[in-house]
């Protein structure tokens, strides 16, 4: 069925486009059509509030086209000091300056050539190998892994924080769990079965130095809600068809 909303199809080229953008997701078409509805929901909400005309909504970013709708129609909280600092003292670990972690991974790289279900089912498969016998990581590494730390039975040694992928490192650097990390990591070179073996904890710094950045990341928290909100409100009264899930409003975000 053609992607389409209130009348405005969308190019099936467009979708294949989109679909490049998504492909470390479990059903990469489904969110794509997802991802270009939103879009079109906001182009066609800015253009009939006449805060863009057809040329400069239809050459906007995204970003842009947000940050015109939320000036005129949302207004979202900065985060008060109160706030930045329960933030702080609830997630200590996330500030900690010189956090070292031990770590072994077996990774399922994702493929052009290679239907990424499939990928997936073979990374499930092998996590719930090392959860049901985790003697069996370095062996299961090494037969299975496409990183050539495979060969050393997935050990990565000791990492610090910046050295690896930002979601990656969001697990290994969360909490203080030790031993097999009971799902998949998903990041953008594939799924992940990931072993922490050992964590050295580094130090606080104050929360002066770090007070800015929690303030914009409980900020840019804030405004994906109201984006989610305002976006979910505009689909709610608009026709939409092409996008799955019985094309139901909520599910476009």
């Amino acid at each position: 069925m053609a992607l389409s909303v209130n009348g405005i199809v969308i190019d099936a080229r467009r979708v294949a486009d989109e679909i490049n953008r998504h492909r470390d997701v479990a059903d990469p078409e489904a969110a794509a059509r997802r991802a270009l509805v939103r879009s079109e929901l906001l182009r066609q909400r800015v253009r009939d509030l006449r805060l863009l005309d057809e040329a400069d909504a239809a050459n906007a970013s995204d970003d842009a086209i947000i940050d015109t709708l939320f000036t005129r129609d949302v207004q979202v909280r900065r985060p008060t000091e109160a706030e930045c600092r329960a933030y702080f003292h609830e997630h200590a670990g996330q500030f900690r300056v010189g956090d070292k972690v031990q770590a072994s991974h077996i990774l399922f790289a994702l493929s052009a050539g290679v239907p990424l279900s499939s990928t997936l089912e073979r990374a499930q498969s092998a996590l719930d190998a090392v959860l049901a016998e985790p003697a069996s990581f370095e062996s299961v590494a090494a037969r299975m892994s496409d990183c050539p730390s495979g060969r050393r039975g997935g050990s990565l040694g000791m990492l610090a924080r910046g050295s690896g992928a930002p979601e990656f490192e969001l697990v290994l650097f969360c909490g203080d769990r030790l031993g097999v990390v009971p799902r998949l990591v998903n990041t953008r070179y594939g799924f992940h079965v990931v072993r922490i073996e050992r964590r050295v904890k580094g130090r606080m710094p104050p929360f002066e130095r770090v007070a800015d950045r929690i303030a914009a990341q409980l900020y840019q928290q804030a405004r994906a809600r109201a984006l989610h909100h305002y976006v979910a409100l505009l689909a709610d009264a608009a026709q939409i068809s092409g996008a799955g899930d019985n094309d139901r409003p909520a599910r476009v975000q």
